[in-house]
């Protein structure tokens, strides 16, 4: 018994250092994220085609009076195809590198008017259909002088 009590009294005693292996450290390490970046093109890409007998077409051209202001208008023109559609989201890449995203409404005659767009701009036209989509119709560079 007394064997033991010893040998217990013995462990409690020390430097007052700890007995075991020292706790190890973790370290957090915090990553910052890359910034997002959109990479703008003036390069027009690929085109789709509509499903037959749903075909859309839109007017793409200077404003009403270049000569006074430096406009882009798109317009809606319908087409075949007016009835079928859903959505119309537009962007705009000026020569800036500005990008414009608006949508249209598919109402026949609807205008969108971009300002301030001298130079060469890409215009990409996209349409989503009732029974399906999206559909890029226009890809192309649209020059206002």
């Amino acid at each position: 018994m007394l064997l033991f009590a010893f040998s217990l009294s013995a462990a409690c005693t020390g430097s007052g250092d700890p007995a075991g292996p020292s706790p190890q450290e973790t370290a957090t390490i915090t990553e910052t994220p890359a910034p997002t970046t959109t990479t703008v093109s003036l390069t027009p890409g690929p085109t789709e085609t509509v499903p037959p007998g749903k075909e859309i077409e839109f007017e793409v051209m200077e404003g009403l009076t270049p000569t006074i202001t430096d406009d882009l208008r798109i317009v809606f023109v319908g087409g075949k195809g007016q009835d079928f559609v859903k959505s119309i989201d537009v962007r705009v890449t000026k020569s800036t590198g500005e990008v414009v995203d608006e949508t249209m409404q598919p109402i026949r005659g609807d205008e969108l008017i971009i300002q301030n767009a001298k130079g060469e701009n890409r215009v990409e036209i996209s349409v989503t259909l009732v029974t399906g989509g999206p559909y890029k119709i226009i890809d192309r560079i649209v020059a206002v002088s």
